[in-house]
Formats: structure tokens, sequence, C-alpha cells
């Protein structure tokens, strides 16, 4: 979970993906493991200020403004669209089948050799779950990334995961994957207690993945930030559409937990990324995953599934959390990755 200034950061705190994306990312898995391991030799890294890395190129992010950046690889079953989309399916839905069964470890408990383990920052990954979620349609080995061990750059606590609950791709995504020019490995920070995912943090990991680590186009991949108070509700809902009906790929979004279904309305208020992946506008909802579990104590009032809610309430969450465009950890804050 999150306090006020992060997303998700207290310690307390139906479209198919084609057989090709599927079989490769299983392929792909071989690589995160090497990259894992090599990355687990390295020093222990001091903590540092999180910088936007990817300043992205003027051209290209007005051509996705115009909602004219169109997917490139050959995954994702897009609906026939111009570019710009002059109107969009009434309703889209992701097959999440495999997504919904993500679901971040607890605080503490056994992990998967059976092994105890303490490490207040495993509440605190909804953005390495929700940057999951988003990178199984673009082909990530998310359900079959092996089995290893995976150290906390912030404390060094160490414990072993496997694809259980998709576990082993969310924790290499929050400690492990290798942006260039990045100061630290993993999209989370090396504070502890850790101050978890910026939306930079978020936008970068996600093209940088999506992109299967193209070192000459990743930073203009696909992914951009809208901050909420540069946006509105018709933004974000012309944004899903484009992205799950198009590019068959899911938004990631910034919200304020307590407003969601899911989640008690009761209580300090939880910054949390959740993953849109449809929408259904004859009902007036969008869809989303939530990879913050009951059973772990997260938060959540569920564990996994595909949950969903009116947009109007989703956007109040989204426009909930006080923008802070600063590139320091702990801000970063308040908007969605589309």
């Amino acid at each position: 979970m999150w306090t006020l200034s992060r997303a998700r950061r207290s310690a307390h705190a139906t479209l198919m993906v084609t057989t090709v994306l599927v079989l490769s990312a299983a392929l792909l898995g071989q690589v995160y493991l090497i990259q894992r391991a090599l990355a687990a030799r390295a020093a222990p890294a001091e903590p540092v200020f999180s910088v936007a890395i990817a300043a992205q190129d003027p051209t290209w992010l007005a051509r996705k403004l115009a909602f004219t950046v169109r997917r490139v690889d050959a995954g994702g079953a897009q609906a026939a669209c111009a570019a710009p989309c002059a109107a969009y399916p009434a309703r889209a839905l992701l097959n999440s089948t495999v997504v919904a069964a993500t679901l971040e470890p607890g605080s503490h408990g056994t992990d998967s050799a059976g092994q105890p383990y303490n490490d207040h920052n495993l509440t605190k990954l909804c953005g390495p779950g929700a940057a999951a979620n988003a990178l199984f349609f673009w082909g990530a080995p998310v359900a079959h990334s092996g089995v290893g061990a995976f150290t906390d750059t912030a404390n060094r606590v160490t414990a072993r995961w496997n694809d259980g609950h998709n576990r082993s791709y969310l924790l290499y995504l929050g400690w492990y994957t290798a942006l260039p020019g990045w100061p630290h490995p993993g999209m989370m920070d090396t504070h502890d207690p850790s101050a978890g995912v910026t939306l930079y943090a978020m936008r970068d990991g996600l093209n940088w993945e999506a992109s299967r680590h193209d070192t000459a186009d990743w930073k203009s991949y696909y992914y951009t930030i809208a901050w909420w108070n540069h946006s509105s509700a018709k933004d974000l809902h012309r944004a899903v559409a484009d992205d799950v009906a198009v590019a068959g790929v899911p938004v990631v979004a910034e919200v304020q937990a307590r407003l969601l279904p899911n989640w008690e309305p009761d209580g300090r208020p939880i910054n949390h990324f959740v993953t849109i992946v449809g929408y259904d506008d004859a009902k007036g909802e969008y869809y989303y995953t939530d990879t913050c579990g009951h059973s772990t104590g997260c938060g959540s009032l569920a564990d996994g599934g595909v949950h969903s809610v009116p947009q109007q309430q989703l956007w109040a969450a989204i426009s909930a959390i006080p923008v802070n465009t600063s590139t320091a950890d702990g801000a970063g804050d308040g908007g969605y990755v589309w």
C-alpha cells in the first residue's frame, strides 16, 4: 500500500493474446532469469533519487496525443480502425484469465520454497503488479518466468518465488529489470521503507519491457503519462478505448484505493496502481485488475479477479491523487499511463 504521497506505498500500505506472442514469451523467460541472476551479484545499491530518464521525443509525443501512434509488433486483436480512430466499439474486454491470478506476496509468511520471510516492502508492489498485468498483453512471460531467489534492493531481504500468482515476473519487474541509464535495477526505488513506483517508472518500465529491450526506440515505444489535471474523464475513456479495443493492451492508472469497490471505503487514503483491461459504455463501466490481495493482508477485499467500476467513479479515484510531477522518489503522482 501507499500513503497519500505515493501509489500504494505504505508498509500496511475478450481480446486474446496471439499464440505467437505466448510462445515467444516462453523463450523470453530464460532471458529474465539470466538478467535476474546477474543483478543479484551486484553490490547493494545506495539509496538514490529517481529521475525521469526517458525524455520522450516531442514529435512522437504529438502523434501519441493525436491518437495516431499504433502498436508496431504483431500482437493484439486490433479492431479495424483508422489512425486516429473516428469511432470505437461500445464494449471491449481483454482476456484477463492469466492476469486475474496475479497477486503480490504479503509482508511476511513463507515463500515458494517453504522458508519464512519478513519484508514490509512486499506490500508496496502494486506498481510492478499492475505493470506485469499490462505487459502480459505484450507477450511478456508473466505466467512462466521461472523460479528463483529475489532480493529486495532496499534491505537485502531475499525470498524465493515461482510462477504461482505470477510472482516471479512481478518481482523481476520490481527489483531486477535494468532500464538503460537508470541509477538502479528495478521499477521500485532503493529506500527502506520503499516509496514504491512513480508514474515515470511505470511509463519507462512498460516501454522498456514492451519494446523487448529495444535500446534504440524504447523511450517512445508506446506509453506516455497523462497527468489528470491536464486530462479529463472523456480523455481517459478515449485512451482506454484506443488501447484496449485497437491495440489490445491495458491502461495503468494510479488511484485512491478507498474509492474503488473492492476496497473498504473507510480508513486512511491509500494511493494504488490498477490495470484497466476493458470498458462497457452501455453499462457505463470500466473493468480492471488489482494485484493487492485480501488473503495476504494487503488491503483489498478480494484476491485477484476482474473488477467492474462505474466510469465516473474510476475517474474520481484517479483525480483524488494530488498531482506531483517531480521526478524525486516520493513524487511522480497523479495520473495514468496509456
